[in-house]
């Protein structure tokens, strides 16, 4: 960029990259240099402001809010009193000893720690009828409206008040300054206005970029046929890019991006031929890309286009016309065709970024743009194999193809006369395989080597031995299971960021204190072996998790430099030292979890602590609860969980942490009451205080936990760190019981809401007020004391997913409003002295008789063995009556075949028991079988 700075506060910014050195030259001449003879009568120590103007400006400084001392020239002294010339941002004519510029821009673009000027603008600069220049940018107004008496400074050619927290809507009446040709209105809460703008006949530069600029381009702006630069970037306009646009013939740069633009691209006009840049990203422009064509394509000197994030579709126009044209950007749109479609011959086309679409196909034969040094086609579909004619660029410094799906090999013919390449990047193509030659030595020298998520082993890569100025290192989860080769070491001297994590790499590391110059070094998720490594003392973040490193961590005591430090899962033993504790307390996050580490934390700090997590769970640590921890005011994860401190929870905890959203004090050997000062964890999001000696009640203040009183539509937090050399951001994460299963959660982390007491020793009710914790997803106060009720309007808790009362001595009966928690997915009642039926509505049929096993005075479903005493069948009338007449029938019958029977017999009998007639019965018996 090229800077012009006249004394009298003129500033002229071209772009080196969009202006030929012809005119550059021009402008120097058509406007530069008229303003640097102006410059030179500023310092004309003879002249004096007219008495009218002074005074006007005294009046303009009386209404302003001065807290540096910034306008302390003005008026001040006997000498310079009545010279307004000489005052601080003040600029006089010449010859006419006019007023005609006011600079009085504040700190925010030279990065002066002068705070801003505040109050209003005076009506009194309309005394100063000369008046051209004013800047009134990066200062505090408030949010106040911008004064509609400007338009009545009829001489304003340049008008800035960027960045000075205006607000309301552009006044209309700015479109009657008829002369002004700079207005630059960026950076404030401005709510827009159509036709602000209908008077800049003359107008040659508007800028009101970074507001919050509403509504419509208005077609009126196709009226200023001198317009050669605007920039309505960073608002809030809707609709279409206005066909009218498209006369304005002295256009040079176009920004409208980051606004809510939607529909295609105007059809019409080929008066645009001076365009040089142009931005429409992140809109919502749609329709294909071809569309473009009629309105652009004849703007033979374009060298910029960025189309990203959009919702474009279709393909790549034909581009060879365009021989002029230098960098094409479609970054973040939601392309859905092949690039292949269309001739992509452009020989002067040096930056080509497509990525953050969804182009698909096969990635485009590219040869003919011989001129390419940027090739991004990264966060697409592209799939198949890699053609080879990639290695025919040979001007190509950048090549991005990461995050597709591309496949096959990657071999030496690819990157074959890339001798200029300085960045590689094929990562998270995970059916890519790379497979070089061992004696092949590429012509390049990489500055950056990204193979992440490829096929790159199981051996080390041989052909990295000759990448001396690599500062960037990731073969991340490559698939290699192979030791590392002593040269790479030496090889990679200048590297500032290495990333070898989840890989099956093993082996023991060397001293690496004195051979690198890393700052940043993971190694994470491998088989490493040994003790921990010296290592480069300048290192800043620091992953060896998930290896088997064993002994001490005193290599690692006296880093100064150290945010991140990452040695959980690992078999590390041993006391930290004091000393080395307080050291810790000095960095970002620290993670030392799942360990065999001891020791205690220091009871005093000498310097400021900065940690924001400390992650000390699964070791042997012990002792009481530091003090030493109140100067931890930054706290947002304390995870101590699965150690053997003791004592009591100290009532300053929440006081001194106003930060802190996950707390873990599980599986300790803390006692004593929960103490109230832990209500005033506002932000608090994970409570886990189970599996301790914690006696008491649970206090009423709960309802002070704000965060967890909040619905999941509260922006929930994220857990990370910035990491600056990378400009990234480090992810955290924290071990957390969700549905009887304790697993780590990253990603997840920002959503989960949850308190668990459980095992413990706690008495009295469940207060109340626990149920105003309405965006708790998870409860748990099983295997305690507890008394009392379940609290009736416990369905407040509508977003309740898991809830164990379990093990208490809770009474009543279970409330029917528990049945509208219809997200709940685990339930545990069991174990209490619970009684009545069981609500048995829609979402509780989901749960078996186990939830509710061992409450004696519970009945109903699903306990089918216990029903409820009112669920026998009641007495009907009529069914009674017709069962009564049904026993009397019954009887009746088995009356008369009672008597039947005894008569029978009683005669029967009495002849059998008589000899002669039994005699007698039985001669006819054998009659009547002869006879048969």
């Amino acid at each position: 960029m090229i800077l012009l700075k006249a004394n009298m506060g003129l500033k002229v910014i071209i772009s080196i990259n969009f202006l030929t050195s012809f005119q550059v030259s021009l402008f120097l001449i058509l406007f530069a240099i008229p303003l640097l003879g102006a410059n030179s009568s500023f310092e004309n120590n003879g002249v004096r402001c007219p008495e009218k103007e002074r005074l006007a400006l005294l009046k303009f400084k009386a209404d302003l809010i001065d807290d540096y001392g910034r306008l302390s020239t003005w008026g001040n002294g006997r000498d310079v009193e009545k010279d307004c010339c000489k005052w601080e941002g003040v600029h006089c004519d010449n010859r006419s000893n006019h007023v005609v510029a006011l600079d009085l821009h504040g700190p925010g673009d030279d990065f002066s720690p002068a705070p801003p000027l505040r109050g209003k603008i005076s009506p009194s600069l309309l005394e100063l009828a000369h008046l051209s220049y004013l800047d009134l940018s990066f200062n505090d107004f408030n949010k106040s409206q911008i004064p509609e008496f400007i338009d009545s400074l009829e001489q304003l050619k340049h008008l800035n008040l960027s960045m000075s927290n205006f607000g309301g809507v552009i006044p209309h009446r700015l479109g009657n300054l008829s002369m002004l040709q700079v207005l630059d209105l960026s950076g404030n809460w401005l709510l827009g206005s159509n036709d602000s703008f209908l008077g800049f006949q003359s107008l040659e530069y508007l800028d009101l970029s970074n507001n919050n600029l509403e509504g419509s381009i208005p077609d009126a702006l196709g009226n200023i046929t001198r317009l050669s630069h605007l920039d309505l970037s960073k608002n809030y306009l809707v609709g279409s890019i206005p066909d009218a646009l498209g006369s304005l013939m002295s256009l040079s740069y176009l920004d409208l991006s980051t606004n809510q633009l939607s529909g295609e691209y105007p059809r019409a006009s080929k008066n645009l031929s001076g365009l040089r840049y142009l931005d429409l990203s992140g809109n919502k422009l749609n329709g294909r890309l071809s569309h473009l064509t009629t309105w652009l394509w004849d703007s033979t000197k374009l060298e910029y286009l960025d189309l990203s994030e959009n919702v474009l579709c279709g393909s790549l126009p034909n581009m060879s016309r365009y021989p002029f044209m230098r960098e094409l950007k479609l970054w973040g749109n939601q392309l859905n065709a092949s690039v292949t479609e269309g001739n992509l011959r452009l020989p002067n086309l040096e930056v080509l970024d497509v990525s953050h679409n969804k182009f698909s196909g096969r990635v485009p034969d590219l040869s003919s743009c011989s001129s390419l040094r940027w090739l991004s086609l990264y966060d697409n579909m592209f799939n198949g194999t890699l053609t080879e004619s990639i290695g025919y660029l040979s001007k190509l410094e950048y090549l991005h193809l990461g995050s597709n799906h591309l496949e096959g090999l990657i071999w030496e013919a690819h990157l074959l006369n890339l001798s200029k390449l300085r960045a590689l990047d094929l990562s998270f193509n995970l059916n890519l395989t790379i497979r070089m030659t061992s004696s092949w030595n590429p012509s390049f020298q990489l500055s950056s080597l990204i193979l992440g998520r490829c096929k790159l082993g199981p051996y080390f890569p041989t052909w990295i031995q000759n990448q001396k100025a690599v500062e960037v290192v990731d073969i991340s989860s490559a698939k290699i299971s192979d030791i590392i080769p002593y040269w790479f070491w030496d090889t990679i001297q200048i590297c500032r960021h290495l990333n070898m994590s989840y890989n099956q790499i093993y082996g023991v590391l060397p001293d690496l204190s004195s051979k690198l110059n890393l700052l940043i070094m993971d190694l994470s998720s491998n088989e490493l072996n040994g003790s921990l490594p010296l290592l480069p003392p300048n290192a800043t973040n620091i992953n060896l998790s998930g290896n088997n490193f064993s002994g001490t961590i005193i290599n690692l005591c006296n880093f100064r430099n150290l945010n991140i430090l990452d040695l959980s899962n690992n078999v590390l033993f041993g006391e930290i030292p004091q000393d080395c504790f307080r050291n810790l307390m000095r960095i970002n996050y620290v993670n030392l979890a799942n360990n065999n580490l001891s020791g205690e934390i220091p009871k005093y700090i000498d310097r400021q602590c900065v940690v924001y997590s400390l992650h000390l769970r699964n070791n042997n640590f012990m002792g009481e609860m530091s003090m030493s921890l109140k100067r931890c005011r930054n706290l947002n994860v304390l995870d101590l969980g699965e150690n053997k401190f003791s004592g009591k929870i100290p009532s300053w905890l929440g006081e001194s942490m106003p930060e802190l959203r996950i707390l873990s004090l599980k599986s300790n050997k803390l006692y004593g009451d929960l103490p109230s000062g832990l209500c005033q964890l506002a932000k608090l999001q994970v409570l886990d205080i189970s599996m301790n000696d914690i006696s008491g009640t649970i206090p009423k203040c709960v309802k002070n936990f704000t965060f967890l009183s909040s619905k999941l539509d509260y922006k929930p937090w994220d857990f990370k760190i910035f990491v600056k050399e990378t400009g990234k951001w480090f992810y955290d994460g924290a071990y957390v019981m969700w549905k009887g299963m304790e697993s780590e959660y990253v990603s997840g982390l920002r959503l989960l809401k949850t308190i668990d007491l459980s095992s413990n020793d706690l008495t009295g009710e469940i207060p109340l007020e626990v149920t105003g914790l309405v965006g708790l997803l998870a409860l748990n106060l099983s295997r305690n004391n507890l008394v009392g009720y379940i609290p009736r309007d416990i369905g407040r808790l509508e977003l309740l997913n898991s809830l164990d009362l379990s093990r208490n001595n809770l009474s009543g009966d279970i409330p029917p409003a528990l049945s509208q928690l219809s997200h709940l997915g685990v339930l545990d009642l069991s174990f209490n002295n619970l009684s009545g039926r069981i609500p048995w509505d829609t979402h509780l049929q989901t749960f078996g008789a186990s939830v509710y096993m061992e409450n004696p005075g519970l009945c109903g479903p699903p306990l089918a063995y216990k029903p409820c005493p009112e669920d026998e069948m009641p007495k009907n009338p009529n069914i009674d009556e017709e069962h009564e007449d049904k026993l009397i029938m019954r009887g009746f019958y088995i009356s008369m075949a009672l008597g039947f029977i005894v008569a029978f017999w009683g005669v029967s009998g009495t002849l059998f028991l008589n000899k002669w007639c039994r005699i007698t019965i039985l001669k006819m018996v054998n009659s009547i079988k002869d006879w048969l």
